[in-house]
């Protein structure tokens, strides 16, 4: 029939289109009384297919018309009044409320819960769900091209809301494992949104934009990464410290009981100490845990490293300041016991300081000394504890200072 057409326009002179005033017409009249709720939304899925026929159809049909008519079909008032009954905005309406739904009720409800989905790359469930939901934005059945640009959007709202959701939630009651395990997939995370950005997005879903400019792509490409690197660079290191503050209190907790050495020996007539007070085991026993839970599996072993060298960095210097009080507190006794004694014996007879000084000759350790024993076997403890678990630390100078000052005074 254009054919037909073609050939009575070139005989007569006259420039009917017969597509745009003929056929478009009619097939649209007849398509808008075929079925009354024809363009709604209501049904996503449905709206969706129904769309995609259309932008079919309409790519078919211009392929047959010439680039006059396939201008004049798109300036005809029928064609833009049928292109305007699709409501693509109540569409994209449905869509955010099925995918940002599905990550608040996990947020609200199952925020720190393990993924226990057999074959997912993600450990937590939350970074799994945002996933799958900005996966979901560019699936075929989903996404339409002229939403691109609201989908784009939601990608980036995703990963912001991510991003708040680990910087405010209060983590000091929070299982350690699922801290670490959504450390570790905050890195999959990025990796698997980077390439569903350069394999499907852009590829694939953004190709009629990107075809325009060069430049489209590289700010598209700008805009995601400078999102991610929030997410990985303040995020993760967010993570990071609150692991190792965890840590670090636990290895106080234990570590406190240093305190106690004084009152076990002064004035207790205990024996002098020959072992390492159990404080210093059990503190180094949380990180043997650590690095057995997660070294190698979770955590590479210089990722493990890190963090157990920064929590002794911490641990040490927390360490040193308590046993600095003790010693600092023995010596400010034991002066103070001197004067006491000098006074005591200016007044005393020669034969009777004779016979103090043949008796104090015999005692063995005093006291203070016995603390000072202890926390040199401690100290000794500490540092071998330190090289089994290969930890260098710039503050290991300190426990040297410790064990000379610790030294038994004569």
């Amino acid at each position: 029939m254009l054919y037909v057409i073609e050939r009575i326009n070139h005989d007569c002179g006259s420039h009917f289109d017969f597509v745009v005033n003929s056929i478009f017409p009619e097939l649209t009249q007849c398509l808008e009384q075929s079925s009354q709720n024809f363009f709604s939304a209501a049904d996503p899925d449905i709206f969706h297919e129904r769309y995609l026929s259309w932008l079919k159809f309409i790519s078919l049909l211009e392929s047959d018309l010439s680039k006059l008519s396939k201008q004049n079909l798109k300036n005809s008032k029928a064609y833009q009044d049928f292109s305007s009954r699709w409501d693509v905005i109540v569409y994209y309406q449905i869509r955010f409320l099925e995918i940002s739904n599905s990550i608040e009720n996990i947020l609200l409800n199952q925020p720190f819960i393990l993924n226990n989905e057999q074959n997912s790359p993600y450990k937590t469930l939350i970074t799994s769900t945002i996933f799958q939901s900005i996966d979901r934005c560019w699936q075929p059945n989903i996404f339409l091209e002229p939403l691109s640009h609201e989908f784009w959007k939601l990608t980036l709202q995703c990963i912001v809301r991510f991003r708040i959701w680990i910087e405010t939630f209060n983590a000091k009651t929070m299982d350690m494992k699922f801290l670490v395990n959504l450390y570790v997939d905050l890195q999959v995370f990025s990796n698997k949104i980077k390439t569903l950005f350069q394999e499907i997005i852009l590829s694939q879903r953004l190709i009629s934009l990107t075809s325009i400019s060069s430049n489209i792509a590289i700010e598209l490409t700008h805009v995601l990464d400078e999102i991610l690197s929030g997410l990985m660079n303040k995020s993760r290191m967010d993570l990071k410290n609150l692991i190792i503050q965890q840590l670090i209190d636990r290895c106080n907790e234990t570590l406190h009981s240093v305190q106690e050495i004084p009152r076990m020996y002064r004035k207790t007539n205990r024996e002098a100490p020959t072992k390492p007070s159990n404080c210093i085991l059990a503190t180094f026993r949380h990180l043997q845990t650590f690095s057995d839970d997660y070294n190698g599996t979770l955590l590479s072993s210089d990722e493990c490293q890190e963090f157990l060298t920064i929590t002794m960095e911490e641990i040490t210097k927390r360490y040193y300041d308590l046993c600095s009080e003790i010693l600092s507190s023995v010596r400010k006794m034991e002066e103070s016991m001197q004067r006491l004694k000098r006074v005591r014996e200016s007044s005393r007879t020669p034969s009777n300081q004779s016979q103090n000084m043949t008796t104090s000759a015999s005692v063995t350790l005093t006291d203070d000394n016995k603390i000072r024993k202890q926390i040199q076997n401690d100290v000794t403890a500490f540092t071998t504890e330190l090289e089994k678990l290969n930890i260098h630390i710039e503050s290991s100078n300190k426990l040297t200072i410790l064990n000379e000052e610790s030294q038994v005074q004569i």
